[in-house]
């Protein structure tokens, strides 16, 4: 009977051990940050689902991948071959919009809050919103989703409007995911 506990004691451990192995094999968004090694990412889908003909998906890739170029806490290196990679990244933008005076967004008091209706006044409003998914190559987890939601209030032309709310998401998207931006 005795030997029976003790086996079943060996056994439980054992499992114990195997998962705590299997956690630490199985990788996390942060592990691969802080390994401080370049980080290989394929870029993989990028659909635009927001309705609006103005915004274009490779455009907003390649905006991705110039946030990334340019960041100095992060190194990334964009590989064609998702096989080559260490993460994937996809994204859906899901909603996009131009409004010639922007809404008032709530401020925490009554100074923001009177800066920003002033702001509203006179500029105008870009917003965004976009779905992107990290997903690790080798065992297609997902390390990190979310939906980024950008705004801006600047005196800007329709036409200049998607330039910045590319600009502001791909940067909201690397400091979100990867850590705050150097910059």
């Amino acid at each position: 009977m005795r030997y029976v506990k003790y086996l079943a004691a060996a056994a439980a451990l054992f499992l114990l051990g195997q998962s705590f192995c299997f956690a630490a094999d199985s990788a996390s968004l942060s592990s691969i940050v802080n390994s401080h090694k370049p980080i290989k990412v394929y870029l993989k889908d990028f659909i635009n689902q927001s309705g609006k003909s103005e915004i274009s998906p490779a455009d907003f890739r390649a905006e991705v991948e110039k946030a990334m170029a340019n960041r100095k806490t992060v190194k990334f290196e964009i590989v064609k071959d998702p096989a080559e990679s260490d993460v994937q990244v996809s994204c859906v933008i899901t909603k996009f919009q131009y409004m010639e005076k922007g809404p008032v967004k709530p401020k925490p008091n009554l100074a923001l809050l009177a800066l920003d209706a002033a702001a509203t006044l006179t500029s105008n409003y870009v917003e965004m919103f976009a779905k992107f998914t990290i997903t690790d190559t080798r065992t297609s987890d997902i390390l990190w989703e979310d939906t980024i939601n950008e705004y801006k209030k600047h005196k800007m032309t329709a036409a200049e409007s998607v330039p910045y709310a590319y600009d502001r998401t791909a940067r909201a998207f690397l400091w979100k995911s990867f850590g705050k931006p150097s910059n």
